[in-house]
């Protein structure tokens, strides 16, 4: 099946339902307006003085405060935003720099205009809302210009009348050329612009009627370049850019932009490496190319986690393993190498951002070898690294069993920039004196490339070092996990439970890891789980009576190590003083008798009495630490020691005032590990790392290393590289404008549209049509804020079901002039009424979870599908459901980061 040609016959459906003509080029609009039924690619009849309230000033956008918020401020304080005034767009164009002796370039453009038709009354109205298309201009619709002699003043323009009218001959548009010089060349801005005048004095139905056929629609705009050369636009002296900035334009500079748009976004043609034709577009689009993580060839063993589960059993094993992981770790060197020779040739200016970048590389180079002589010199760090290795595959090849799969352990491998990450920090992990202890190390890489295996790793790692080398001492809380939203934190407990039960196997089997179970333990608020024994209790109770949804508020709903669903009656150890999990398969290495409790916790008194090996938790339920004496048991109980490492999942999501009240807990939690005699170490996470140096300096006091480091070019790191979207496609990004509608209503005709898309593509002669269906059935629709989510929710259940019927009622017209199945019919019916769940902070656990859930079925598994999904930025980290293809951002986000 091929998805990226489904996704291309989609979008070049949406192109005509949203730009038009939806029909034919000389359509009939019945039962609207053309303003109504496209409010994209439009240039409006121009207004004197202007008119209006701009829409996007408006306070039902995403980025307006709510009410509390706006409590909090003074009552003399002026307002965030005032509504503006605004003219609605009239005109649009494109600017790029040009070159050469002699330029000459043909400018291609084209409109139509739509007027009113049908009946009359006796006073001369229109009984009906119909309007009748025309093309304006016919087919030659194309200009030639050359440039002017530089002797000619500074600035030149060239003017062009367009379409008149055909009576009076009064143009209804113009066309203007401003040349500029620039250097050995031209800065070139070519608009075309509506010259017709609204007029706003009259009867309010008159002045509909002329506004709408005085506007140009489907407005067409672009530049066939015939002699003369299209240089990269014009840039910002890089001498005046922040370092950071200066590294990125070294880093994505193979990324040329050509122009600039205005009123529309700017494409390019290139033949030859040559610009050859430049457009406006009204609907752009980018493909971001995947990224894969498996680009570095002929490491297999080195690679795979089962060599390492064997490591220190045989030492000639041994020496060759080492030796393929210092070919590994000298692979990189060799590639950093040549970037060097590669950067001493860069320009003067990109040649200190070259270095800079370079350095970092070797820096992290430096570290791998360091990591490597760890683990050839040091007897407990191999047995650790070996230790670590086997917990992982064992949890692995668990998972796979659980599913039904046969597990070869063989098969389960670590991508190579997990392998180089554990490599990277191992010294700096449990040398409280290494240079780089006080570096915070970030896991950098896409969403779902693997970062939380690659902390997971380091986890297992410290917490088998740390019982070996401190055999009295090793027990408590060695590890804490923050982030920042309670259901990231459910997730990636259930994530990291399984590696602790593979850990505590071991443990059961290698006296030398102590007495003290290796345990977890889930630290969150009372509005996801039970924080007290009795509230335990009193949910396994009304579970046992029959309650089954009081057990949705303990997380785990099956063992976690072999998936046997949990039962309110047997799975559970609860009173007013105890809270324990067990499993009753009597197959599972952790079912049968009582002493064989799950080690895994979620009731804080139960976590105060017995301090989990590893402690997830949100960074708001940190505050606790300065309010209940009892959280001093994560800090070291007994003569254990405090937690050697902390990690922050997902760090870009700690921004404004949560960053803020954060700062001041990591400056005190800091204090309170030192005094307790560990230097801690500090490792985050996160899928994008713009200003990631600064914030963490603000946050933790502390440098920043970023891991993999990024190379010269944004395509290539080593342990990853792009792929062409050729090979393989990636995720295709589309822009959407109504500048007369504000957030809410401009949600409207794009949602409306995607809504009917699927049924309206994909019909009955589409061999995987159920697929192709399924794929775009159901809308994610993304928020900044939960007044937007409102809004939202609004605009479904009026404005989208409104375009919605209308566009399913052409569609039925349409097909009623051909033959078309029942099952095409009945399809289309269906997107008449939709299904709309949320997943924001509002819905408590349980209804998340549940929503979840309901994302997962699919459109022919019954009611249950979900046709929207309205959501904040809870699921700004990522929303891992195979089925879904489909997103709309709502505005801008509030974070680049989002």
């Amino acid at each position: 099946m091929d998805y990226a040609l489904a996704r291309k016959d989609l979008v070049a459906w949406l192109r005509k339902q949203l730009l038009g003509p939806a029909a034919s080029s000389d359509e009939l609009l019945r039962g609207t307006t053309p303003i109504e039924r496209y409010a994209s690619g439009v240039l409006f009849p121009v207004i004197e003085g202007g008119e209006g309230i701009d829409p996007a000033s408006l306070s039902d956008d995403d980025t307006t405060g709510n009410e509390e918020a706006d409590a909090m401020l003074s009552e003399q304080a002026e307002p965030a935003s005032r509504p503006r005034r605004y003219t609605p767009p009239s005109s649009v164009g494109v600017t790029f720099y040009i070159h050469g002796e002699d330029i000459r370039f043909q400018i291609l453009y084209a409109a139509a205009s739509y007027t009113r038709t049908g009946e009359r009354d006796e006073q001369g109205r229109f009984k009906g809302r119909e309007y009748q298309r025309a093309e304006l201009g016919g087919d030659a619709n194309a200009i030639e210009v050359t440039s002017p002699r530089l002797a000619l003043p500074q600035t030149y323009r060239q003017r062009f009348d367009l379409f008149a009218e055909r009576s009076g001959g009064n143009p209804r548009a113009g066309l203007e050329v401003l040349w500029r010089p620039y250097e050995a060349g031209w800065i070139t801005t070519v608009s075309l612009f509506n010259k017709q005048i609204w007029d706003t004095g009259g009867e309010q139905h008159l002045r509909n009627q002329w506004r709408n056929e005085r506007s140009l629609f489907q407005v067409a705009l672009s530049c066939l370049i015939e002699q003369g050369a299209v240089g990269d636009y014009p840039r910002v002296d890089k001498s005046l850019l922040s370092d950071e900035e200066q590294e990125l334009e070294v880093q994505y500079g193979h990324k040329r932009i050509y122009a600039v748009g205005h009123g529309a976004a700017a494409d390019w043609q290139l033949e030859n490496d040559q610009v050859k034709l430049i457009w406006c577009d009204f609907l752009p689009s980018v493909e971001v190319p995947r990224v894969t993580v498996d680009g570095v060839p002929g490491f297999d063993d080195v690679l795979r986690l089962s060599s390492w589960s064997r490591f220190t059993r045989d030492e000639a094993n041994d020496m060759v393993l080492l030796g393929q992981l210092e070919h590994f770790v000298k692979t990189y060197g060799a590639w950093i190498a040549d970037r060097r020779v590669e950067a001493n040739s860069r320009s003067p200016d990109e040649l200190p951002p070259a270095n800079r970048i370079v350095g970092r590389m070797e820096s992290a180079y430096s570290r791998m070898l360091c990591g490597l002589a760890l683990l050839q010199r040091d007897d407990l760090a191999r047995k650790a690294f070996q230790t670590a290795n086997r917990a992982m595959l064992m949890q692995m090849m668990q998972a796979d069993s659980n599913r039904e799969k046969v597990p070869a352990a063989d098969s389960y491998r670590w991508r190579p920039f997990q392998l180089a990450f554990l490599l990277t920090v191992l010294e700096s992990a449990i040398n409280e004196h290494d240079a780089f202890r006080d570096l915070v190390d970030l896991v950098w890489f896409p969403t779902g490339g693997g970062k939380t295996e690659a902390y997971l790793g380091l986890i297992a790692f410290l917490i088998v070092w740390r019982r070996l080398r401190f055999s009295t001492s090793g027990g408590g809380t060695t590890v804490l996990m923050r982030y920042t939203l309670r259901l990231l934190t459910a997730q990636q407990y259930l994530r990291a439970t399984r590696l602790i039960c593979a850990l505590e196997l071991i443990r059961r089997e290698d006296a030398a890891l102590g007495s003290e179970p290796i345990s977890i333990g889930i630290w969150v608020g009372a509005a996801s789980t039970p924080n007290t024994f009795a509230k335990a209790f009193e949910a396994v109770k009304r579970a046992r009576a029959g309650h089954q949804d009081a057990l949705k508020g303990l997380v785990l709903d099956a063992c976690p190590w072999c998936g046997t669903p949990f039962s309110a009656d047997r799975s559970f150890a609860a009173s007013e003083r105890r809270f324990d999990f067990f499993c009753r398969n009597d197959t599972c290495e952790f079912g049968g008798g009582q002493a064989d409790h799950l080690p895994c916790n979620l009731v804080d008194e139960a976590l105060y009495q017995t301090p989990p090996t590893l402690l997830l938790g949100t960074i708001d339920k940190f505050a606790r630490l300065t309010w209940d004496e009892r959280t001093s048991a994560f800090f070291g109980l007994h003569g254990n020691r405090p937690p050697e490492l902390i990690i922050q999942d997902e760090l870009h999501l700690i921004a404004g005032a949560l960053g803020s009240v954060a700062g001041l807990y990591e400056a005190a939690l800091d204090t309170v590990l030192i005094q307790r005699g560990v230097y801690p170490k500090y490792v985050a996470a996160t899928a994008t790392i713009r200003m990631a140096a600064d914030q963490v300096r603000r946050l933790y006091g502390r440098e920043l290393a970023v891991f993999p480091p990024p190379g010269l070019s944004s395509d290539d790191s080593f342990f990853s590289r792009t792929v062409a979207s050729s090979q393989q496609p990636g995720r295709l990004y589309l822009g959407h404008l109504a500048p007369l509608l504000s957030r809410s209503h401009c949600l409207a005709p794009l949602a409306a549209t995607l809504q009917v898309a699927p049924e309206a593509v994909f019909t009955a002669e589409h061999a995987s049509r159920e697929a192709l269906l399924d794929a775009w059935w159901t809308q994610i629709v993304y928020h900044g804020s939960l007044r937007g989510v409102g809004n939202s929710h609004n605009a479904f259940n009026i404005d989208v079901r409104n375009h919605a019927e209308r566009l399913i009622k052409e569609i039925c017209n349409q097909r009623l002039q051909r033959e078309c199945t029942t099952i095409e019919q009945e399809t289309l019916v269906e997107r008449r009424h939709v299904r709309i769940a949320q997943l924001t902070s509002l819905a408590t656990a349980e209804e998340n979870a549940r929503t979840f859930a309901r994302l997962e079925i699919a459109r022919t598994e019954g009611g249950e599908c979900v046709d929207v999904a309205l959501a904040t930025n809870m699921i700004a980290v990522g929303l891992d459901v195979a089925r879904l293809a489909l997103m709309i951002v709502n505005g801008q986000p509030l974070t680049t980061a989002e």
